[in-house]
């Protein structure tokens, strides 16, 4: 097979030459590397041309529209990630019978711990805390003990159990909401499912830990957001899509949140005119939560999914 991967970045290369093109050549398969950004729709579509497969970061941004209608040669899409559905048509995957794969789960217990640390940072104010002190104020702000408080965990997956065990272990009371009631894995997590309105009514911290579908796209209501208790902290490591997050910016402009931490955004990078205010106990990440030496394994593992696509034995298929 020849494999290309257009939307390569420098900071990337050496460790998917080593994990995933080395590898490939071995197998006899071409593996190539561009350092390229697919904002230009007809530069991404012909680099694509004689390729049978994609290798795609996804940090560039979606693979443009027709791209696989115009390369009908293309048979794999091999997306380096979770959120496959994000970054590449599925439909017009399908209709060109493109199999479509991700990495389901390698930075679990990195996005779990990420998301515990912006809830923390929010709780003591950390970054709050240190631009006070580089502008030469010594100002003591009140934080909050999370001990005691009840953190409302959307989405009981790999990560969110994670989540879920860590702050059961600083002393948080947890109830958590997932699709389908299952009496077994409450008694595993040692945590207690209920209903998404009880959970952002009743929680002092609320984390999202749900993968973005045509089902959970925008989830998290205004209601929900709105019913939130005043001086509850916000948190997302998940996806941006799953939020109105007109109003959660509104319900971190009103006051009415004691901080948020946002990890991941709608448009990539934002624009800073959008932003939240520094002032607002607003922690932001640059879509990090997986971005541990740990996780990088994500890169390899996309690799194999091309190897074992080329085997005739297809894994982590989407579509």
């Amino acid at each position: 097979m020849r494999i290309v991967c257009i939307d390569g970045e420098a900071q990337y290369r050496d460790i998917v030459m080593r994990d995933v093109g080395e590898p490939l050549a071995a197998a006899g398969h071409q593996f190539d590397w561009f350092e390229e950004s697919f904002a230009d729709r007809d530069a991404t579509i012909a680099r694509a041309a004689g390729y049978d497969a994609l290798y795609v970061v996804g940090d560039q941004g979606p693979v443009p529209a027709g791209l696989m209608d115009a390369n009908p040669q293309l048979s794999l899409v091999s997306f380096v990630g979770t959120g496959a559905r994000r970054f590449v048509a599925m439909d017009e995957a399908s209709r060109n019978e493109v199999t479509v794969t991700n990495v389901p789960d390698f930075a679990s217990q990195s996005v779990a711990e990420h998301a515990l640390a912006l809830m923390f940072a929010a709780a003591r104010r950390i970054v709050e805390g240190d631009r006070l002190i580089r502008e030469g104020r010594w100002e003591k702000n009140q934080g909050l003990k999370l001990a005691g408080r009840t953190l409302g965990v959307v989405g009981a997956g790999a990560i969110g159990a994670r989540l879920i065990a860590m702050a059961r272990g600083v002393g948080m009371d947890v109830v958590y909401w997932s699709r389908t009631p299952d009496a077994d894995r409450d008694a595993r997590l040692g945590a207690r499912r209920v209903e998404l309105a009880e959970l952002f009514a009743t929680s002092d911290v609320v984390s999202l830990h749900l993968t973005h579908t045509p089902e959970t796209d925008g989830i998290i209501t205004r209601e929900l957001l709105t019913s939130m208790p005043d001086g509850a902290i916000f948190v997302n490591t998940a996806r941006a899509e799953l939020v109105d997050v007109d109003a959660l910016a509104e319900r971190i402009a009103s006051g009415a949140l004691f901080g948020a931490g946002i990890d991941v955004f709608v448009e990539e990078p934002p624009q800073p005119g959008g932003l939240p205010p520094v002032e607002s106990n607003t922690i932001l990440s640059a879509h990090v939560g997986f971005h541990t030496d740990e996780a990088d394994d994500v890169f390899r593992i996309a690799g194999e999914n091309i190897l074992a696509f080329a085997a005739g034995a297809p894994v982590n298929v989407i579509v």
